[in-house]
């Protein structure tokens, strides 16, 4: 498909990119890829930035420190909510847990995720026609552009932060210095952040306690089942990001006030427990 000339890229400018990588129940194979290929990149190159895609963060490690330096460091990012991906959602957290610059973007006819007036969505059609394409295109550069200068201001819109008028958003300690710590530290931090934006959501008729409890469940969920499946896994890093996910689900089954969702974590942990048994005896 035809793109514009795109912009000459300036001062490493990246644009973060938060949005189903696999295909998703319910749409054609390679969906998502061919909403990347064909108008979130031209878009960010239209706009001057260059689009970084957590799949193409070459360095990972116990909890994706990188992918997470990226997400929180980027001067501006684009999220799909689509298909309201659980990983997803909590990228997008933990991004406005930081008030962080962020575009969002649906496919026509998804419900609104968050009940609040003014967040703006941009909408393309699932079919994906050439027009179609060329005029989201224009408009999701557009709004890159306008994000991108709103940043800090309190004309941005998609800032929760800023709508709710909460009093500061998280901030990042040193990480080129605290890397070793950051690694659980800072993961654990966030997470309270963004659980506790959304729960300030919740109580504005925004949301559950009991749905984000459930969010968290299907994304330690997911998390467990692509490592148990990912037979090239290094051992190592396998038996490190099990223990994180068990340390997790724990955490999350003893602050559960629902004796439902105490359950599901409950039974998430013996699934955790039978991984890291299944590795021993493995071995």
């Amino acid at each position: 498909m035809a793109n514009p000339k795109p912009k000459v890229v300036k001062d490493n400018k990246e644009c973060f990119i938060i949005m189903p990588i696999a295909d998703a129940e319910g749409y054609p194979n390679g969906h998502f890829k061919h909403v990347y290929d064909n108008i979130i990149s031209p878009a960010c190159d239209m706009a001057g930035f260059k689009p970084v895609r957590a799949d193409e963060v070459k360095q990972t490690n116990l909890i994706h420190l990188d992918i997470l330096k990226q997400l929180i460091e980027a001067p501006i990012a684009i999220c799909d909510l689509s298909n309201r991906n659980p990983n997803v959602l909590f990228e997008l957290g933990i991004r406005q847990a930081f008030d962080k610059p962020v575009v969002l973007i649906q496919e026509k006819g998804t419900p609104k995720i968050f009940d609040i007036a003014p967040l703006r969505y941009l909408e393309y059609c699932k079919e994906m026609k050439y027009h179609d394409v060329l005029s989201i295109q224009k408009e999701l550069k557009d709004s890159i552009e306008a994000t991108f200068e709103a940043d800090g201001k309190q004309g941005n819109v998609n800032s929760i932060v800023k709508l709710l008028a909460l009093n500061s958003p998280a901030q990042l300690p040193d990480i080129e210095h605290n890397r070793e710590l950051l690694s659980l530290d800072v993961m654990h931090a966030e997470m309270r952040q963004m659980k506790s934006l959304v729960e300030n959501m919740a109580i504005r008729g925004v949301g559950s306690k009991s749905s984000i409890e459930m969010i968290e469940y299907e994304r330690i969920s997911n998390e467990l089942t692509n490592i148990v499946n990912n037979k090239r896994m290094p051992e190592g890093e396998r038996n490190e990001r099990l223990h994180y996910l068990l340390m997790e689900t724990e955490e999350f089954m003893m602050r559960s006030p629902s004796k439902e969702n105490h359950r599901h974590y409950r039974s998430l942990m013996e699934r955790v427990h039978r991984a890291l048994a299944s590795d021993i005896t493995s071995n």
